[in-house]
């Protein structure tokens, strides 16, 4: 408990919103809003980061309490608990679409002969056995991972810039403006941001007296920055009517370099930066819904539901969609509106602790009498 320093945490979310949306949100966001696609991943990350705010603000109302136990002193127990169900299966949700995106990239890629539901099951072990292994042990792993990005970016970063690039399209992010187009793609753009209000589940977990929303701020910032490295490369390269027919832009920009004879693509390279990163948000993920069934239920140790969830989440990960075709799809029409009502309740519940006053929303105890 209270062992994720402010560094740590700001790797934590960097790692957390980078790594699935630089691999798998670029193609939507490309077709939905050509060139304006930049103004609209700055937009979401923009408003993600006050969906962030609101999360962090209502933990640090009960910093030493998980969400799942003081959220009942807020609302009412009968209220909270279907309320803390319904956030629980969102999280799983949300891991299992992460976990079918790699699953998705790992056939087309890399296993294509491969049976998915094998990839899922391996996939799901390691997952599992990282969720068991705690908060403590996420945020270490983390740290390794998001050196490795930053190792990686820096050695790749000149190379790809020896790709043929339409520097005069960049007139075109000015002169193409589109309100429509904009708005749309910050619609979309929003809630893969706003998936790190899930820092309330996790908030005890976290060192005293960091400054939250200062570390939100950094990851947030960070984050976009290495996004946006990816993005503006690949619609200089191909342009948004191209880029946006792709599954995987970023890998089909990487894959057009060549070094020599003896690294033909680089594209395993990339492979390495998303993979290992992506595991770590469906763990974070993961680990939320579990701790949080853990502490609304009053059980003792997370660990025996750390492989039940996990196995759910798998299992819904190969169902609840039967192609590639039919998740983008979803990720681009329903998922925003769904994702987004639900990352907006802790603003409900902040708001209402507001209005109630902190007094009567976290009831101090009272001190037995002596004699």
């Amino acid at each position: 408990m209270n062992r994720i320093s402010a560094s740590q945490l700001v790797m934590m979310i960097t790692i957390f919103l980078y790594s699935e949306t630089a691999a798998f949100l670029m193609a939507p966001i490309t077709k939905t809003a050509s060139y304006n696609a930049v103004i609209s991943m700055c937009l979401g990350g923009a408003f993600g980061f006050l969906i962030i705010l609101f999360s962090a603000s209502l933990a640090r109302m009960n910093p030493e309490e998980y969400f799942a136990v003081f959220g009942r002193n807020i609302v009412g127990k009968w209220v909270h608990i279907p309320v803390m169900l319904l956030l629980t299966a969102y999280l799983i949700h949300r891991a299992a679409m992460g976990l079918r995106n790699i699953e998705d990239f790992l056939m087309v890629n890399h296993l294509p002969t491969t049976p998915e539901a094998v990839i899922a099951i391996l996939l799901g072990i390691a997952i599992a056995l990282t969720v068991r292994a705690g908060i403590e042990a996420i945020a270490r792993i983390s740290e390794v991972i998001f050196f490795m990005n930053l190792i990686i970016i820096v050695v790749l970063t000149p190379m790809l810039l020896g790709i043929e690039l339409h520097l005069p399209m960049v007139r075109a992010f000015v002169t193409n403006f589109d309100v429509m187009r904009t708005a749309a793609g910050a619609y979309q753009a929003t809630p893969w941001f706003g998936d790190a209000f899930v820092i309330l589940f996790i908030y005890p977990h976290v060192k005293k007296h960091v400054r939250s929303g200062r570390m939100v701020f950094w990851g947030v910032l960070i984050s976009l920055s290495l996004i946006l490295s990816y993005l503006i490369p690949t619609l200089l390269a191909f342009g948004p009517e191209l880029a946006g027919k792709m599954t995987y832009p970023v890998m089909e920009y990487v894959r057009t370099l060549r070094i020599a004879d003896f690294i033909e693509t680089l594209d395993p390279f990339l492979t390495i930066l998303y993979i290992p990163a992506v595991i770590i948000k469906i763990s974070i993920l993961l680990y939320a819904a579990v701790i949080s069934l853990t502490r609304l239920f009053a059980l003792h140790d997370h660990k025996p539901l750390s492989f039940a969830i996990t196995a759910l989440a798998v299992g819904f990960s190969i169902h609840f969609v039967d192609n590639t075709t039919e998740l983008l799809y979803f990720m681009t029409v329903f998922w925003p509106t769904y994702a987004l009502s639900m990352q907006l309740i802790p603003a409900v519940y902040w708001l209402i602790a507001k209005l109630r006053g902190k007094e009567a929303a976290f009831p101090k105890r009272k001190k037995p009498q002596s004699g």
